[in-house]
């Protein structure tokens, strides 16, 4: 019993961590948009960079935590990852 509760604990934080990591990627994102390049193009350089920057902290925060895991935890990462930045960009719709 002790097993499968330390093992959803670290289940729970890690799609904590995945769904926060896709919050901050859109705050980071819109705060360098917004500090950098505001009345150009969503796409432009600094925007970009952040956004390239908080994917390689997403990737690089899952191989440490996923070095041991089987595959399926990485489609849990890259969905909770993902959803979260949707519901973000709904509400801000």
């Amino acid at each position: 019993m002790r097993v499968i509760v330390v093992k959803s604990k670290k289940h729970s934080f890690f799609l904590l961590m995945n769904a926060s990591l896709g919050l901050l990627t859109c705050f980071i994102y819109l705060y360098t948009w917004v500090a950098f390049a505001f009345m150009e193009s969503m796409w432009s350089f600094e925007p970009l960079l952040s956004l390239v920057g908080s994917i390689t902290l997403f990737i690089l925060w899952n191989v440490y935590i996923l070095k041991n895991e089987r595959k399926k935890y990485w489609a849990q990462a890259i969905f909770s990852y993902l959803a979260s930045i949707a519901v973000f960009a709904y509400f801000l719709s």
